[in-house]
């Protein structure tokens, strides 16, 4: 054992910073982070279930306050789905798959309004190594973005291309762009300037493409659209 190492002490006598705790350091910081985030977005919910509980005991012929409990506890729980989500998007489970069909899978779940023309052109790819479910729900982000910045209608297109050790998938849409404001941070966590734990799509997308040894980037311009581009690995990666 290296008595020096361990004690964080180079060769010369100076100290040297301990990896192990700045990452200790960070991992609490950021736990403390999301605390705060979770007591916040769940504060509102939780207040309306209380109040309406006030109310019905009063007037429990009032079936609007029962709606009023339901929708909240609806909000809440996707609050939590959302963090659960983003926390667990690391942890893989890895199949060959036809990495058409997990766009397919993308799709379920997501309510395309008929003003949205979806363009689809799939290249015939070898199968992948990948988790599907996550892979899918990654892409399934994106496409809900992209469907919410058109409510005016527009286009959807999504392009699957086979470039030999990598598989790239392209979410397009023509709508209203990502606005300067939030272009350096739209990926970070609670920053998107999304509200109620919905700011964690993206960067619940980033981090399962990531995990996969991946990369995911975007181009967008305000009134034209934007286009995510992410890349997948053939071979399993483990990070």
């Amino acid at each position: 054992m290296n008595m020096r190492s361990e004690i964080g002490l180079s060769e010369n006598g100076e100290t040297q910073p301990s990896t192990d705790k700045q990452v200790q350091q960070r991992v609490i910081e950021e736990m403390g982070h999301i605390s705060s985030e979770l007591a916040h977005d769940l504060r509102s919910p939780l207040q309306t279930i209380q109040n309406a509980i006030y109310l019905i005991q009063r007037n429990p012929e009032n079936d609007q306050l029962y709606v009023m409990v339901k929708q909240s506890l609806q909000q809440a729980t996707a609050i939590l789905d959302n963090f659960r989500e983003y926390y667990k998007g690391h942890i893989l489970q890895r199949l060959q798959v036809d990495p058409v069909k997990v766009v397919e899978l993308s799709f379920s779940d997501i309510e395309i309004p008929e003003n949205i023309k979806v363009v689809k052109d799939y290249k015939e790819a070898e199968p992948i190594n990948i988790d599907p479910a996550k892979t899918a729900l990654a892409l399934r982000k994106l496409l809900q973005n992209a469907v919410e910045a058109m409510p005016d209608g527009g286009e959807l297109s999504v392009t699957v291309l086979d470039e030999h050790d990598w598989v790239t998938i392209i979410i397009a849409d023509t709508g209203s762009g990502i606005p300067d404001d939030l272009a350096d941070i739209i990926t970070v966590p609670f920053m998107s300037g999304q509200k109620k734990g919905k700011g964690l799509g993206v960067p619940t997308a980033k981090r399962i493409i990531e995990s996969h040894g991946g990369e995911m980037s975007y181009t967008s311009e305000s009134g034209v659209g934007t286009t995510w581009d992410i890349r997948l690995p053939r071979a399993a990666v483990n990070l």
